[in-house]
């Protein structure tokens, strides 16, 4: 087993500059949400020194968006992607970004204050590798430590319930919610990145990266402070399907899904029946019941027939200085490439 084990990240002493961090936005097909997701680092975070990394694998914008884009084009590292994959934009992400330290957020997020902060501090613990937060709807509310009993606590360190809308820090968490988690990018190049296997919507990628990770021997850290919250917009991101199309490709990836992380098949029973349930069989779709069946069929035989990904071999990653070094970088403005 590769060890994921670091240096602790070693908080700044007085005159030091805190650690360069890196902030990856992958984006497909989104408007005013994104311009509202890129505002929130460029006028309200605090946190000093980052960079801020858009993947942007839309083929057009609307006009106003485009504008906006070009105005900060001289704060920000605009990537224009030529591929639509959320597993690959992320792996972009890591090849572009120069901090020790990267953090992966949707284009749809309306981030705590005191957000970068609240990533960087678990990592003062070398064994720590990821942190994830909170990531509720709108109006959405954490749950207490007092809402739960002992045994859904227990439960919950053993990686036997997932609970990532909480209102205390706890690990090991049992995996990073896609929308909000950070990663040291050493550790994500020496597990081989993210599986870019996952199709579509890409659901379970975040996970079965969480669960590579922690079988590599890493620690995932579940901070409130490192919360934001995730607005969901109906359009764009990586629904770039509908209908059948949507119901296959959510087939393949949760079938892939479960055998990357080797679930049991009662697991795999049941997450296919529930999917089936939702996609095919609510009262929206029953006009179409014939075709999305199909459709969950084929893309469940393909997750189930598609080969995994190998990761055997850790990736070469860049010589760099320990994390929590003084670096030159002393803003957004200042990460020009």
């Amino acid at each position: 087993m590769t060890s994921s084990r670091s240096a602790a990240v070693r908080m700044p002493e007085a005159g030091e500059s805190p650690p360069l961090l890196s902030v990856v936005i992958p984006t497909l097909n989104r408007e005013q949400p994104l311009v509202k997701t890129i505002e929130y680092f460029m006028t309200r975070e605090t946190y000093r020194p980052f960079e801020l990394i858009v993947v942007d694998q839309s083929e057009r914008h609307e006009s106003a968006t485009e504008r906006y884009l070009d105005s900060v084009d001289s704060r920000i590292h605009l990537d224009r992607a030529t591929f639509k994959s959320l597993p690959r934009a992320r792996n972009r992400g890591l090849e572009l970004a120069k901090g020790e330290i990267v953090v992966f957020v949707d284009d749809d997020v309306e981030p705590y204050d005191g957000f970068l902060a609240g990533h960087l501090a678990p990592y003062a613990d070398a064994k720590v590798s990821m942190v994830t937060g909170p990531a509720p709807a709108p109006g959405e509310e954490l749950t207490g430590r007092d809402k739960i009993s002992d045994r859904q606590y227990r439960d919950l360190l053993d990686g036997h319930m997932i609970g990532l809308q909480l209102d205390f820090d706890y690990e090991p968490c049992s995996w990073g919610v896609g929308c909000n988690f950070s990663v040291r990018r050493d550790v994500a190049l020496r597990i081989g990145g993210f599986d870019e296997t996952f199709v579509g919507v890409a659901v379970g990628e975040d996970a079965e990266f969480s669960n590579r990770l922690r079988q590599s021997g890493g620690v995932i850290h579940y901070a409130v402070r490192a919360g934001l919250v995730h607005v969901q917009v109906a359009s764009g991101g990586c629904r770039t399907a509908a209908g059948s199309e949507y119901v296959r490709m959510f087939a393949y990836n949760q079938n892939y899904f479960h055998r990357a992380v080797k679930a049991s098949p009662l697991l795999r029973l049941q997450g296919n029946w529930s999917t089936y349930r939702r996609l095919v069989l609510n009262r929206h779709s029953l006009g179409n019941l014939t075709i999305l069946h199909w459709a969950f069929l084929v893309g469940a035989a393909r997750g189930l027939r598609q080969p995994l990904a190998k990761f055997g071999a850790p990736q070469a990653t860049n010589s760099r200085a320990p994390i929590g070094k003084a670096r030159a970088v002393s803003s957004a403005s200042d990460a020009e490439r």
